[in-house]
């Protein structure tokens, strides 16, 4: 099977899920323009490698020189859930310790974004969590709030929306209607549970539709309101 890779954002950690074979040649060559393209634009990258069920030594040396490589204070290239076979790879090669690999997705994500907090100054002020299903949603309340001097994470699903309120405990959470609707069950439980510990910001049906200049004097009132400023 050849590599296949797919990433999503949660927070400020893209997270890149691996399926297949990581071997010299072609999947070696477009791991590697993947990493190249993502490093310099995201603080923080997770490779989530386990669909990976063969690796070589040159695809375990790419990785490897990734993690090891000098990298800016804000940079990071970790991995996590490795597979049984890459897990005994790591094993026989003793270099575990290189590696270090996180036992799950969100233990990772969480961690990521804690030591973000201690050492980037912004993440002690108030933040806002964007929660919706629409990536182009995100990306407009993202760059507006920024614009306006907040300290934004946005996430698209409920599960990785809770692994970002549990790390970052945001004041403010912004969330879609339709996706809040459509939760239910434990962890709409306890989502609902940690946002309104301080302040929930819902966006009507069809927000995405509205004027934008609309748009976005509806949620930075509501911010203000809110004590999100």
């Amino acid at each position: 099977m050849s590599l296949t890779l797919q990433s999503r954002c949660v927070g400020d950690v893209t997270v890149v899920t691996c399926s297949g074979r990581i071997v010299a040649g072609e999947e070696s060559r477009s791991l590697q323009v993947y990493l190249d393209r993502l490093l310099p634009e995201s603080p923080h990258v997770l490779l989530h490698l386990g669909a990976v069920d063969f690796i070589d030594s040159g695809g375990l040396g790419l990785i490897a020189r990734y993690l090891t490589r000098p990298q800016d204070r804000r940079g990071t290239l970790k991995v996590c859930a490795v597979s049984p076979k890459i897990d005994d790879v790591l094993r026989i090669t003793r270099l575990k310790a290189v590696f270090q690999p996180y036992a799950t997705e969100a233990d990772s994500i969480v961690d990521l974004h804690r030591a973000a907090k201690g050492d980037d100054a912004a993440f002690d002020d108030p933040d806002v969590l964007c929660v919706d299903e629409s990536q182009d949603v995100l990306s407009y309340l993202r760059e507006m709030l920024k614009e306006a001097g907040y300290r934004t994470l946005t996430a698209n699903n409920m599960s990785d929306a809770l692994i970002l309120l549990k790390a970052t405990r945001p004041k403010t959470v912004v969330i879609g209607a339709e996706l809040r609707e459509a939760s239910s069950g434990h962890m709409a439980e306890e989502f609902n549970s940690i946002a309104s510990a301080g302040t929930i910001i819902e966006l009507p049906t069809g927000f995405s539709e509205q004027d934008a200049g609309d748009a976005a004097q509806h949620v930075l009132q509501a911010l203000r309101v809110g004590g999100g400023t």
